[in-house]
């Protein structure tokens, strides 16, 4: 824990230099932040064993890139990375992301990028990633705190390898991790590109929020507002939920699945006989330990991203 909240300390200290406004930092942070906590995530669907890459690529493409996912594309052999690994690339991969999606190919409506890799001789993983079909490529004039992850936490964690090339064709990078960090044996994929519609996002007018933590709930109802949800209940407890449903049936709702001593699964239930969609909102890894009767509700993950609330509608 104690390195978690120090790393999140120093993602919120590097980024404040290199942005311009509140909101482009908050952007940034969160960002980052967002990335981890899907790394995290994926690790512990695997009891904290290794994650496998192509999950680690599909998911943050998913998360930041929207429609844009489909033009990346992954070849390789099903791999799979010790955590450690697995956390130190998944923000070197939304570094490259983000990267592209503002300056790179996927920054207009044609470009592509195609990330390979493979194992050497010596066993360590080789990831290219390659854009093409773009604007002209310019190496950029002013290395931020995003550059620095790409270019050295690799090497100074891992003890691997980043190469860069500014071609003026399309960028390219290479990786290296070593093969202390890398597995082939049992890797199984578990993250799906997303099936998304093409119409804009249509977010309903109510909603009511569960959610047990004061700063995440009145961060989860600024996320909704900016969707275009006009009205937010907030209820932290299965109580206050049951009687705000009891006063107001919403057209949808957000519940946080651990409220303290207690869960949403009541709440649930009367939003379920009530024929009211929901999503739940959890912390913790997967729903296996979910009833059977909600087996099929939507999972958000946390903390929430703008991103996968729009999925939801």
């Amino acid at each position: 824990m104690r390195n978690i909240l120090g790393l999140i300390r120093g993602l919120i200290s590097q980024t404040r230099s290199g942005v311009a406004s509140v909101e482009e930092f908050a952007e940034v942070v969160g960002g980052r932040v967002q990335a981890l906590a899907r790394a995290h995530d994926q690790i512990t669907r695997h009891q904290w064993g290794p994650g496998a890459l192509s999950d680690l690529i599909t998911a943050e493409a998913e998360a930041y890139l929207s429609n844009k996912a489909e033009r990346v594309t992954l070849t390789g052999a099903p791999i799979a990375l010790a955590p450690d690994a697995f956390s130190i690339l998944s923000l070197v991969i939304h570094e490259l992301m983000t990267n592209s999606a503002k300056y790179g190919a996927l920054c207009d409506q044609r470009g592509q990028v195609g990330i390979d890799w493979t194992r050497d001789a010596k066993g360590d993983l080789i990831i290219d990633w390659r854009e093409r079909d773009g604007p002209p490529v310019k190496p950029p004039t002013r290395r931020g705190f995003g550059s620095t992850i790409i270019e050295h936490s690799i090497p100074h964690d891992l003890n691997g390898e980043v190469s860069l090339d500014y071609r003026p064709e399309g960028f390219q990078a290479r990786i290296r991790i070593p093969g202390r960090y890398v597995t082939s044996e049992g890797v199984v994929a578990t993250v799906k590109p997303a099936r998304r519609a093409e119409t804009p996002v249509r977010a309903p007018d109510r909603m009511l929020v569960v959610e047990d933590n004061m700063i995440i709930a009145l961060d989860l109802e600024d996320m909704l507002t900016r969707l275009g949800v006009k009205s937010i209940t907030l209820a932290s407890s299965v109580a206050q939920a049951l009687d705000a449903l009891a006063e107001d049936m919403p057209p949808f709702a957000i519940l946080d699945v651990n409220l303290g001593h207690e869960t949403s699964f009541p709440i649930a239930k009367a939003l379920q006989d009530a024929g009211v969609p929901f999503a739940f909102g959890t912390g913790f890894g997967d729903s296996a330990a979910f009833p059977d009767r909600f087996k099929d509700a939507p999972v958000l993950q946390k903390p929430y991203s703008a991103e996968a609330l729009a999925g939801l509608f």
